[in-house]
């Protein structure tokens, strides 16, 4: 069973235990408009001790006499003046008839003191239903009859009694019963004869092995189907709802056979068996059938790469399940008898302990809800939540799951991802480039803008930097040494792919700061004494020559380039650079 559905089970639990009490002491009825009028009416009549004062009380109490041959209880539901032994035999010959020719739902007679008061029957009739015989069809009729100070009962109308003997003589055993032995036929187990018990057990041994039949074959015919028009689909998802479509099958055939047992107890019983059967297979392959679509169309929106609709999808899945597994539940109380009336009627009470009780699983709920919404994440994305980073695996009713960088598993309750502030490195559409370098003091003026212009053009040059935002300044004077910042947007968006460009910018930087006669400083206390052999004499005259050369030019590049020198630098960079493995011809092995 899922983890989502145990939490539904408990609160209708909880719902039935505080609607049948609810229901039993009367507190759901409203209170007497005039309680002390009670006291001045006489005493009602004590209820009847066999349940004959509703319909529905008289045939069953029958019914049930009638199957523990306790004959002489069962006359106490006929209407008839004849003596004891002879009120028996007609009750044996009324069971007869009702068990071989009356085909009713036990559950749609009337529970009701006055019945259902059908104006074409008179008053104080009831119709329970009709038995074909050879000479026509015999009304079982219900007769309601006061006796004294006594309460009303209903008991086998006297018009229907008096055809019952013509009509059990009428009454021929069946063909198979001709040859069965008396011990079958006549021989009684648990108020009923052996040979219906060998109906119902034959009905049902030979329904449960043609619905395996039917199943097995349509399980084949679909598995070719499937890998014939087909072939990608997960046909063996599609064919593990076969399971509950055998039960379905089996409780239509159940259904259908039950018409044809030998008792109307067993008839009723059957029918009230199969509908079990078939409610709850039904709800199974629902549950199954919206598990398989919902799995479906999330590998769908895995393939168009909408993984934000992939979580929404499995969570609507899941409640979806859940909604078909309570209706179910609620199908199959009704169908057993139960009355949801006090059920649903105490989900007002019971509602309100099942929400305080799950509060933080509903909390969980709607925050799930929220971050689907929103899509601050998607399954599959890299982020950071809180102080913790990691791709996202799923997205579920209860919680976030999150595979973080040691390959570990957080799983974050969705109340506290919504109320948290989420980094997702996913969305972003360039890498910052952003370096401070600190070159020495003993750099002079004209070596720092030759350093200045040269990495402002590798910048310019390079062809995945983005040169409109590009820029490197003289940003201070620190006590370490001169301070230069670049800042450029990478236009890539895997961090896979941005690691290498920055290191060829890097290394491409430290050409330019050695070509420029300088050094980077060193932030260190070591004292040592050693000969000073700190900048090249030769490459600082060369690059105080060149700056010199700009000037004369006029084409010094500060306080930046022109335009038309940018233009001229974009993409005139090698990258990958001469002898890099990525280059065509390169050696890639």
């Amino acid at each position: 069973m899922r983890p989502a559905i145990r939490p539904v089970i408990a609160a209708l639990a909880t719902v039935l235990a505080l609607a049948g009490p609810a229901s039993s002491q009367g507190l759901l009825s409203p209170p007497s408009a005039k309680p002390a009028a009670a006291a001045d009416q006489p005493p009602s009549p004590p209820p009847d001790a066999l349940g004959r004062q509703t319909p529905s009380g008289t045939v069953m109490g029958f019914l049930a006499a009638a199957a523990k041959s306790d004959w002489p209880r069962a006359a106490k539901f006929l209407d008839t003046r004849l003596p004891p032994d002879q009120a028996e035999e007609l009750a044996r010959e009324l069971k007869v008839l009702l068990d071989r020719g009356l085909s009713i739902d036990l559950n749609r007679l009337s529970r009701a003191v006055e019945g259902e008061q059908d104006e074409r029957l008179g008053k104080n009739r009831e119709l329970v239903g009709t038995v074909t015989t050879k000479s026509g069809r015999l009304d079982i009729l219900l007769a309601r009859i006061r006796f004294g100070d006594q309460a009303p009962i209903w008991l086998f109308a006297p018009e229907t009694l008096k055809d019952v003997p013509a009509a059990f003589e009428e009454y021929e055993p069946s063909f198979v019963e001709r040859f069965l032995p008396d011990t079958l036929t006549k021989g009684y187990g648990l108020g009923y004869m052996w040979w219906s018990w060998l109906v119902v057990a034959g009905s049902v041994v030979a329904a449960l092995l043609l619905a395996l039949l039917l199943t097995r074959v349509f399980g084949v015919a679909l598995r070719g189907l499937l890998r014939l028009v087909a072939p990608r689909v997960m046909w063996a998802r599609w064919v593990s709802m076969l399971k509950p479509a055998r039960w379905l099958v089996f409780g239509i055939l159940l259904l259908a056979a039950s018409a044809y047992f030998l008792t109307t107890r067993q008839r009723y019983v059957g029918g009230r068996a199969a509908w079990l059967f078939i409610i709850a297979a039904i709800t199974w392959l629902g549950v199954r059938f919206l598990g398989c679509f919902a799995k479906k169309w999330a590998e769908v929106r895995e393939q168009q790469s909408n993984t934000e609709r992939v979580a929404l999808v499995r969570l609507g899945g899941r409640l979806l399940q859940t909604v078909a597994f309570i209706v179910g539940v609620l199908a199959l109380l009704q169908s057993v008898g139960i009355n949801l009336t006090p059920v649903l009627a105490g989900l007002g009470v019971g509602g309100i302990a099942v929400a305080l009780a799950s509060q933080k699983t509903l909390e969980n709920l709607f925050g799930g809800i929220m971050v689907i919404g929103d899509s601050p994440i998607r399954i599959g994305q890299f982020c950071r939540v809180g102080t913790m980073t990691g791709t996202v695996e799923d997205i579920g009713l209860r919680s976030t799951r999150i595979r973080t960088l040691a390959r570990t598993t957080i799983s974050i309750p969705n109340a506290d991802l919504a109320i948290q502030s989420i980094e997702n490195f996913a969305t972003r559409d360039k890498f910052l480039f952003n370096h401070t370098i600190t070159l020495r003091h003993e750099t002079t003026a004209d070596q720092l803008r030759y350093v200045l212009a040269g990495a402002r053009a590798l910048l310019y040059q390079h062809p995945r930097v983005e040169q409109a935002l590009a820029r490197v300044r003289l940003l201070r004077f620190t006590a370490t040494g001169l301070d230069v910042e670049l800042f450029a947007y990478v236009t890539v968006t895997e961090f896979e792919d941005y690691l290498p460009i920055q290191e060829d910018l890097l290394l491409r930087l430290m050409d330019v700061v050695e070509a420029g006669g300088t050094a980077l400083a060193v932030p260190s206390q070591t004292t040592y004494l050693t000969r000073d052999a700190a900048m090249d004499g030769e490459k600082a005259t060369a690059a105080a020559r060149t700056v010199q050369e700009w000037r004369e030019r006029g084409e010094l590049p500060f306080p930046d380039d022109s335009p038309a020198r940018k233009k001229t630098l974009q993409g005139g960079l090698e990258y990958p650079p001469a002898g890099s493995v990525l280059k065509p011809g390169g050696n890639r092995t």
